[in-house]
C-alpha cells in the first residue's frame, strides 16, 4: 500500500488549496466579462452566420458593402456546427466557438483559473484558463480595461478578435478574427504572419435548429 509522508500530505493540501483559490479568484472576473457582454441572457447559443474565410498570410482588404460570403454556418454552442447541411465534427472549431461565446465560462463542470497577464495588441490583458470540460485547456484573454474578449489561445494557435458588432437582439460578436500560429507556445511567441482571417458579414440568432438540420 502506498503511504504518504507528512510532507507529502502538506504538499497535496497546498496544491488543493491553491487550485481552489485560483477558481475563487476567477469568479469575479467571469462575472465582469459576462456583464460586459450583456449578461448571460445575451450570450449566443444557436445562430447562423455568413462569413468570408481566407487562408492567407497577408491581411485581406476590408469588407465592402456588397461582399459575398464563401461560407454559411449554423452553430449550436457546445454542440454541433453545420456548414450548409453537413455537420462539422472537428473538435477544435467547436471548442473555439464554445469559448468565444463565453458560455464555456458558465458551464458548472468547467474548472476556471486566473493566469498571468499578458499584452495583446499593445494593451494589457488578463487571462482565464478553462479545463476539465475539454481535452486540452483553453486560454481566454480579455482587455484589462474594457473587459472585452480580445484573444483565445488553443492548442497551436492564437485567435485575435476585433471589430465588435451587435445583433438587433443585443448579442455581441466580433466581426473579424485573425489566427496566428505559435512559434513557441510555452513562451507565448507568435509567428509574425497570420495564417487565416475570417470576417463575419452577418450573424442571426436562432430560436431553434432549422428543420433540415434536425436529426
Amino acid at each position: 500500500m502506498l503511504r504518504m509522508t507528512g510532507w507529502s500530505l502538506v504538499a497535496l493540501l497546498m496544491l488543493t488549496l491553491n487550485s481552489r483559490a485560483a477558481e475563487t479568484d476567477a469568479k469575479p472576473l467571469v462575472e465582469q466579462v459576462v456583464a460586459t457582454a450583456g449578461g448571460a441572457e445575451k450570450l449566443l447559443t444557436l445562430f447562423r452566420f455568413r462569413e468570408r474565410v481566407l487562408i492567407t498570410d497577408k491581411p485581406a482588404a476590408p469588407v465592402t458593402a456588397d461582399e459575398k460570403e464563401n461560407r454559411t454556418s449554423v452553430v449550436q454552442v457546445g454542440g454541433g456546427w453545420w456548414i450548409g447541411k453537413n455537420k462539422r465534427d472537428k473538435d477544435k472549431v467547436r471548442v473555439l466557438c464554445w469559448a468565444w461565446s463565453l458560455r464555456i465560462l458558465l458551464n458548472p463542470e468547467s474548472k476556471i483559473a486566473v493566469i498571468p497577464e499578458t499584452t495583446i495588441g499593445e494593451k494589457p490583458a488578463f487571462g482565464l484558463r478553462v479545463a476539465a470540460v475539454i481535452k486540452e485547456p483553453i486560454d481566454l484573454w480579455f482587455d484589462k480595461e474594457a473587459k472585452r474578449l480580445v484573444a483565445i489561445d488553443y492548442t497551436d494557435t492564437r485567435h485575435v478578435f476585433s471589430e465588435w458588432k451587435k445583433t438587433d437582439e443585443g448579442h455581441c460578436y466580433p466581426s473579424k478574427v485573425v489566427g496566428y500560429r505559435f512559434a513557441d507556445r510555452t513562451k507565448g511567441t507568435l509567428n509574425e504572419q497570420q495564417w487565416y482571417q475570417t470576417d463575419i458579414l452577418e450573424l442571426t440568432p436562432l430560436k431553434e435548429l432549422p428543420a433540415e438540420l434536425k436529426p
